[in-house]
């Protein structure tokens, strides 16, 4: 009679099912790697950066930035002289980032979750930005509604639209933070965010 499979077997198993990418899933094992990973998805930083951020050692943890290297997680984009050594700075790839096929294959209630968390984080962003006076420190900030009906055409075309403009903002961001990293200019810490989704019937707000 055969044996069933081991669970190191069924680990290994390049049959089973799986919503994320399993680099991403190993880069989040761990809490440590799961918060420098949310730092270089917010701005390039040096370990030396996140070490005095979160009061330890580099020695300590930057086996965690060598490991969510070799997964391609985070990239070198920049090093600068210090001390006598050379100081390494990083940023979070794009890969590590949910694409459309990989969104539409997860089950609608996980879907659901994370929108949700996101959303609730912007809300948080907008919050503290609200309280602190920075949502409308230099006018140069760009909040906007705008309820609408569309037919499936319009609203494909617009979703291809945000698709598009998330793709171009994230390259912009790329560029800025390999100028950063190079130490010109300075730092504006920012929030920006898209949402777009369809409104209950009878539920858009009126101005």
């Amino acid at each position: 009679m055969k044996s069933g499979k081991s669970m190191q077997e069924l680990s290994e198993w390049d049959e089973l099912k799986t919503f994320f990418d399993r680099r991403l899933i190993r880069a989040l094992g761990h809490p440590v790697r799961e918060h420098i990973l949310a730092v270089l998805n917010e701005r390039v930083a040096s370990a030396r950066e996140i070490g005095e951020e979160i009061g330890a050692e580099v020695s300590s943890f930057y086996h965690h930035i060598e490991l969510l290297e070799e997964l391609d997680c985070i990239e070198r984009v920049a090093s600068r002289p210090r001390r006598g050594a050379k100081e390494h700075f990083f940023q979070a790839k794009q890969s590590v980032f949910l694409d459309d096929a990989a969104w539409r294959q997860m089950p609608a209630s996980l879907r659901l979750d994370i929108a949700g968390s996101f959303v609730q984080l912007l809300f948080n962003d907008a919050a503290a930005a609200f309280e602190r006076g920075t949502l409308s420190k230099d006018a140069d900030e760009h909040v906007s509604w705008n309820p609408a009906h569309f037919d499936r055409q319009g609203w494909e075309e617009t979703s291809e639209l945000l698709d598009a403009t998330l793709e171009r903002l994230l390259a912009i961001q790329k560029g800025s933070a390999k100028r950063l990293a190079e130490g010109k200019g300075k730092s504006i810490t920012a929030t920006v965010g898209i949402l777009a989704f369809e409104t209950p019937r009878g539920k858009q707000s009126r101005s």
